[in-house]
């Protein structure tokens, strides 16, 4: 059977058609690649431009403080320099103020030592040690325990080996304030001492045992 002419016109009219569009859809596909690539491409040249822009200003920056710190260097260098002059001279001060310290302190006790050296002369100028130690007896007797405690102590302190004169330089420092118990070291030590040196009496057990009462 032989094709119609008008199928076959027909046929080509759609073959026509359908190369058409496909050439067509290649087109589309073509221009809208372009226009994606366009669009990239204005895209990263903008991002180039804004990369660009951030390192100037980075750059502007880092110069702006650059200069900055060169214009205060020297100031800081100025002020490090005058710290440490400061420095210098309040160390100077201060060692002169220690040896100024040291040197009062040493005149002060030459003082001392010189009253002391007084007071014992005028002791035994006033009176002899005898007389003392009968004026301090006899202020025991009478219970005045702080003036026979004071001399007591001051004759003690020059004759050391008056074992009897320490025992009362104690006994008086305890009944003047029994209850005083920063003395009650000093005094066990003492009593302690005299014991060893081979001095008893009983009044320094009665004292040990109301410390060691009240302790």
């Amino acid at each position: 059977m032989i094709p119609d002419k008008k199928e076959n016109k027909a046929y080509r009219s759609a073959l026509l058609l359908i190369l058409l569009l496909m050439a067509l859809g290649v087109t589309a596909l073509v221009y809208l690649d372009l226009i994606i690539l366009k669009e990239h491409k204005r895209f990263s040249e903008k991002y180039e431009e804004n990369i660009k822009a951030i390192e100037e200003n980075i750059k502007e920056k880092e110069k702006y403080i650059s200069e900055e710190f060169d214009l205060i260097k020297p100031g800081i260098t100025s002020l490090n320099e005058k710290n440490i002059e400061v420095e210098k001279r309040l160390s100077v001060k201060i060692d002169n103020t220690n040896k100024r310290i040291t040197d009062l302190n040493e005149i002060y006790n030459n003082i001392l030592k010189e009253e002391k050296k007084k007071r014992i002369e005028s002791l035994y100028t006033d009176k002899n040690l005898a007389d003392k130690i009968t004026e301090a007896d006899r202020l025991f007797k009478e219970g005045k325990m702080n003036q026979a405690h004071a001399i007591y102590k001051l004759i003690a302190e020059e004759q050391p080996e008056k074992k009897d004169v320490r025992f009362y330089m104690y006994y008086t420092l305890f009944l003047k304030n029994r209850s005083d118990k920063e003395e009650y070291q000093k005094i066990k030590n003492g009593f302690a001492a005299l014991e060893k040196e081979g001095f008893m009496r009983k009044e320094m057990r009665e004292v040990l045992a109301y410390i060691e009462a009240e302790d």
